[in-house]
């Protein structure tokens, strides 16, 4: 098998919360590089489950100690994956919903967890389909059904109140996003201002959404108060064209994290982090390394954990960042934190399609 081999991030990274006033409103301070956890096999990281079959893990969610979903897909056949304390096994998805693929699993708790992706071509000639299912408990239900369009984030607020990021497929090739929100009415379409392109969701609370994504060639962030969405500045060293925000994660009020990559600057882009601290996004890692974070996940201490393009884990305790090796040769799709622990699970795939193990794979960091 083919091995890769991990970049070493050794430019600096922007660090911090309270250090030096920025002209834009925030915070920053300079440090070196995240310092490294251990050589590989030797970190907190280990492989704890895997598909079984070449295929892939996009989405992973915990809803407790002992509870936790991933899901993927397996060739042209879905694949949801169930963490009950012990070991993770496959989940049967019955036939009649009709997916073909899952990008994302979002869950309130053990029976209400939603699921999304695209449905299983028709054969009569109609266009793809993205499709949600909802598990309650002791069945799965198809929930939603958006014709010629693709699921790109999902969030639930609370059991039965859903957020969905969509959008439809063909076009002049701008990505434009539509949303859908489900509550106690039912679904409802809900418009979104400008063109924006939303690439991840989080809520708080029915009242408390998070969205972020681009609008027009500059990164973007929005928040629904429970009546509309309105669109948040972005500090201005983050703000600029080129950038992007695709990951959301968050705490409490007043610790929300969305994550990107910073617009080029002198031809070099790099990581961007900034936190909503109840009243304006502060900024905690700019540009300067080769590199880009997502999928974040709050650390329940006032941190984060993010993915970076090497197949490592960044964590960012308040004050600084560590960088953490999980697997050479893996990509990583999603982090979740598992509630009331201090373990973090990841989900993603190994190698490419020339590669003997090409499974989605499962790890946990203890």
């Amino acid at each position: 098998m083919r091995r890769f081999a991990v970049a070493v991030l050794g430019t600096v990274l922007a660090l911090t919360v309270g250090g030096c006033a920025t002209p834009d409103g925030g915070t920053h301070a300079t440090g070196g590089s995240p310092r490294p956890s251990g050589a590989a096999g030797s970190g907190p990281w280990r492989l704890v489950g895997r598909t079984g079959n070449p295929g892939t893990l996009k989405s992973v969610v915990a809803t407790g100690a002992h509870d936790a979903w991933a899901v993927g897909d397996e060739g042209t056949a879905p694949v949801v994956m169930r963490w009950s304390g012990g070991t993770w096994a496959k989940v049967e998805v019955p036939e009649r919903l009709g997916l073909e693929s899952l990008r994302v699993v979002r869950a309130s708790g053990p029976d209400d967890v939603w699921v999304f992706g695209t449905a299983q071509p028709t054969g009569d000639g109609r266009a793809q389909e993205a499709h949600a299912a909802r598990w309650n408990g002791s069945r799965w239900t198809l929930a939603w059904r958006g014709p010629n369009s693709v699921v790109d984030a999902a969030t639930v607020a609370g059991p039965g109140d859903v957020w969905v990021a969509g959008r439809r497929l063909g076009g002049n090739g701008t990505c434009r996003s539509f949303l859908r929100h489900h509550a106690a009415a039912g679904w409802s379409a809900v418009a979104l201002p400008s063109t924006v392109c939303v690439r991840a969701l989080h809520a708080l609370s029915p009242r408390d959404v998070w969205a972020v994504g681009e609008d027009r060639g500059r990164p973007v962030t929005l928040h629904w108060d429970g009546g509309s969405w309105r669109t948040v500045p972005l500090p201005p060293a983050v703000a600029g064209s080129g950038g992007e925000l695709d990951g959301l994660a968050a705490q409490s009020p007043t610790q929300v994290w969305a994550v990107g990559r910073a617009g080029r600057t002198g031809g070099v882009a790099g990581p961007v982090a900034v936190r909503w601290d109840g009243h304006r996004w502060v900024s905690v890692a700019g540009s300067g390394v080769g590199e880009e974070f997502s999928h974040p996940a709050a650390d329940g201490h006032g941190g984060i954990f993010a993915a970076a393009s090497t197949a490592r884990v960044l964590h960012y305790d308040g004050r600084n960042w560590t960088s953490e090796h999980v697997a050479s040769e893996d990509t990583i799709n999603g982090l979740a934190v598992i509630p009331g622990t201090s373990h973090v699970l990841a989900v993603g795939v190994c190698c490419d399609a020339d590669d003997e193990d090409t499974t989605g794979k499962i790890w946990m960091r203890r």
